[in-house]
């Protein structure tokens, strides 16, 4: 059974969620035929930096048009055999397992090959900040002088640890961490896909403890189904992240809005008493406090 943050991965740009700046700028790229060679995809994890790769490597690869498109279709061979990861054209490397010299001077000796079937060979690199120096010095000529049908998009959680000679010579893009009205708005379209069970309270517990990360919201819901039979509560999300509800977030608040230290700490020792995860507890408080400064500054 697939897991359900493959099943709902985006597939085009029309599906992906909280890049609109990034999406609207590849996809100018394509129609005015401007797309650069060397991509550098940087952000937290589980923002969708591969699937945007692998987007890209559709868009310029699908066959169900005459040339690069910003709407690939999603059904011709070359989209499905991109989607599936079978795709002779677009090599997907873990800079984290795949790091060494060894590895770069076996990308440089295929590169020089046309691609099989599609436009261009597209090479995605996760976790690039990993490669060593060496590795990044074997590959700064190609990026400097690719062939014509070669392409990079170099994916990192860690910007800085890639060597700045690299980083000059890529277009970046930085990826945001969604809004939680955004990751809310996906659990409801993955729940009702999949005939789950579930209110907005429960989803917003769900998306607050994924922290921003899309591939962590789809998969707790997924644990979740799968432990509850396809009806789940808030409760039940409480249980599982050890997530803090909205009441005792509010009521811990007003503590700190009123500096009652003592009444504070009595009521975190009855938190951490019912097993709550204190780390989790201090994420979620100041993530609440950052949203009610905001509604604050919203409101003068």
């Amino acid at each position: 059974m697939t897991a359900l943050y493959r099943k709902y991965r985006p597939q085009s740009f029309d599906d992906v969620v909280g890049q609109e700046a990034i999406v609207r700028t590849l996809r100018n790229a394509i129609e005015q035929d401007a797309v650069r060679q060397a991509y550098l995809f940087a952000g937290p994890r589980g923002t969708g930096k591969t699937s945007m790769a692998r987007i890209l490597a559709k868009a310029l690869n699908c066959v169900g048009t005459e040339g690069p498109t910003p709407r690939p279709d999603k059904t011709c061979h070359a989209c499905v055999a991109i989607a599936n990861g079978t795709s002779l054209d677009v090599v997907e490397m873990d800079a984290a397992s795949q790091r060494g010299i060894d590895d770069i001077r076996e990308i440089r000796e295929r590169v020089v090959l046309q691609p099989v079937e599609g436009r261009s060979k597209v090479y995605i690199l996760d976790e690039a900040h990993q490669l060593t120096d060496a590795a990044w010095n074997a590959l700064l000529k190609l990026i400097e002088e690719p062939p014509p049908h070669l392409l990079f998009v170099f994916c990192t959680t860690d910007l800085v640890k890639v060597i700045p000679t690299v980083r000059s010579r890529c277009q970046t893009f930085v990826f945001q961490r969604p809004r939680l009205s955004e990751l809310v708005t996906l659990l409801r379209r993955v729940a009702d896909g999949e005939g789950i069970e579930t209110q907005d309270s429960a989803l917003s517990l769900i998306a607050r403890s994924a922290r921003g990360s899309f591939r962590d919201a789809v998969s707790t819901l997924d644990q979740l189904a799968a432990a509850t039979n396809g009806s789940v509560d808030a409760q039940a999300v409480l249980q599982l992240v050890g997530a803090v509800d909205e009441d005792s977030l509010l009521r811990l608040g007003d503590m700190v809005v009123d500096r009652d230290t003592a009444g504070a700490l009595v009521f975190i020792e009855e938190l951490a008493e019912q097993g709550q995860d204190l780390g989790r507890l201090v994420f979620d408080l100041l993530d609440h406090l950052r949203h009610l400064l905001l509604v604050q500054h919203m409101g003068h």
